[in-house]
């Protein structure tokens, strides 16, 4: 299972190269898979230990199994001049994904003069209120809370200059707020992480948090000293175990498993993927699971059958799953109305597994989002899934003759449901101008369906057979079949893991 690395390793308080590399070793010791979780490891004091080179402390850092980055902590808070003449000693050792500190209070022309001597890929991080500054102390000196003064901070500067910061260093006190009044482009870089079992230290308390809270409030880097380096042993809790705790912390939350860019690795992290089992010669050995689509027999239609499920009902569990997805079919369904010049009105979710997701897009996009609604005509048997017909009832007001309609599918296949919801669309003298689905299962990679463009975050082709193919039908005979997917998911994933 591939997760995202949250955690920075705070290097202070040292003074030799030789006490940093006791340092990060006896980090990565033990567990063995720490290094698993550790995207950076931070210097600021450490970069001016005189007499020392950059190159003995990146040394030691590809010493280590997996890619770590560095965390250039200089606050540069100088005139640009003096600012590009620190950064010089540095952009040759740097590499994509690397964080560099600016303090707010820099000029417009050094941030764009340290965006240029950057290499493509490093970070620029804006340090605005420090997180042992207290709320009341801040609110003395700023005349304002943390929250409000790091927005202020962020916003003129956004406005002063093009791309000029990526990340904003913030304590999981301000996170909520600013996660919801910044761009979405913007990452968090959240200090002041302190579990149950440590100590305050240096921290003001009332701007600190644990891992999980801030890492479900958003944040996309937890940066981290005394808790991966010493631990509390005054409070029985020594350093390993400290390491321990903090990555069963992590693992609580769901934000390490939305990988950027990657939704299929995604959904396979959220457990929402499943696939038949095999046999050594390659042969299904279930259970299987039954589609929407269906074929006609000499008596009635049956449902096909395939190795092969999404439950994409596990996005919906936690706003931040929820949200991965809909931000990627709300930049898409962006670029389609860019592309196509057509200006969507209206978001139909289909029921149920659309109506969450559409409503989501809805609120990034500022669109409506309404949902079908169905009406059962045949319910489900052991070999068929139930059958239905779609309707509006609470939301057909919404829609207007010549209204621009994207249908919201979670699942897209056979399009056998696309079908019924496009009819009910039109009724109303609509038009659908495109369907979105978190996944397309369907066949072929169909992209256009009966002229309407397809959009959606994963395409993954699956095969589907009758219920009498030969490669499949002692499985049906053996009733290894799930006409309720979602109701036998357990059994399901089991099945299938213990493989």
């Amino acid at each position: 299972m591939s997760k995202k690395k949250v955690f920075i390793l705070a290097i202070d308080g040292v003074n030799s190269i030789e006490a940093i590399h006791e340092k990060i070793a006896d980090a990565l010791r033990e567990p063995k898979d720490m290094v698993e979780h550790i995207s950076h490891i931070k210097f600021n004091d450490a970069f001016h230990l005189e007499g020392q080179d950059i190159r003995l402390i990146l040394a030691i850092i590809e010493a280590y199994p997996g890619v770590i980055n560095i965390f250039f902590d200089f606050k540069l808070a100088d005139t640009n001049g003096t600012d590009v003449n620190v950064l010089k000693r540095y952009v040759a050792y740097m590499k994509p994904g690397d964080i560099v500190t600016v303090n707010v209070n820099c000029s417009k022309k050094a941030f764009n003069d340290i965006r240029k001597i950057l290499p493509r890929g490093v970070k620029i991080t804006i340090v605005s209120v420090l997180t042992d500054t207290s709320r009341t102390e801040c609110q003395i000196r700023r005349g304002m809370v943390p929250e409000m003064a790091i927005l202020n901070d962020s916003i003129n500067i956004l406005e002063m200059t093009l791309n000029p910061f990526d990340a904003v260093v913030c304590s999981p006190a301000e996170l909520k707020f600013l996660k919801k009044n910044l761009p979405d482009s913007i990452e968090f870089i959240v200090p002041a992480i302190r579990d149950a079992w440590m100590d305050m230290g240096q921290q003001s308390p009332d701007r600190a948090n644990g891992i999980k809270e801030a890492l479900d409030a958003g944040a996309n880097y937890l940066v981290m000293g005394s808790q991966l380096t010493k631990g509390n042993p005054d409070n029985g809790v020594d350093v390993v175990e400290s390491r321990k705790r903090s990555i069963d912390r992590a693992l609580l939350s769901k934000s390490i498993y939305l990988i950027p860019g990657n939704p299929l690795q995604t959904l396979f992290n959220l457990k929402g993927f499943y696939q038949s089992p095999r046999d050594e010669a390659g042969n299904f050995k279930g259970p299987l699971v039954a589609y929407a689509g269906t074929y006609e027999e000499v008596i009635c239609s049956t449902n096909y059958v395939g190795d092969t499920y999404f439950n994409l009902s596990v996005i919906e569990d936690h706003p931040q799953t929820l949200n991965y997805f809909a931000k990627i079919l709300a930049h898409k369904i962006s670029d389609f109305e860019q592309e196509n010049n057509v200006k969507i009105s209206c978001l139909v979710g289909v029921p149920t597994g659309g109506v969450k997701i559409a409503q989501e897009v809805g609120r990034i996009l500022d669109i409506p989002g309404i949902c079908l609604e169905k009406k059962v005509t045949a319910i489900k048997t052991v070999t068929e899934k139930e059958k239905f017909e779609l309707h509006f009832r609470r939301n057909a007001g919404v829609i207007s003759s010549g209204d621009k309609v994207i249908l919201f599918e979670d699942l897209c296949n056979n399009f056998s449901t696309s079908e019924k919801a496009v009819k009910a669309v039109e009724k109303l003298g609509a038009t659908v101008n495109a369907i979105a689905c978190v996944a397309n299962r369907s066949k072929n990679h169909q992209e256009i369906w009966n002229g309407i463009q397809v959009i959606t975050s994963i395409s993954v082709p699956s095969d589907q057979y009758r219920q009498d193919d030969p490669r499949v039908v002692h499985l049906i005979e053996q009733g290894k079949l799930s006409t309720d997917p979602k109701n036998d998911w357990e059994d399901l994933r089991t099945a299938m893991e213990n493989e």
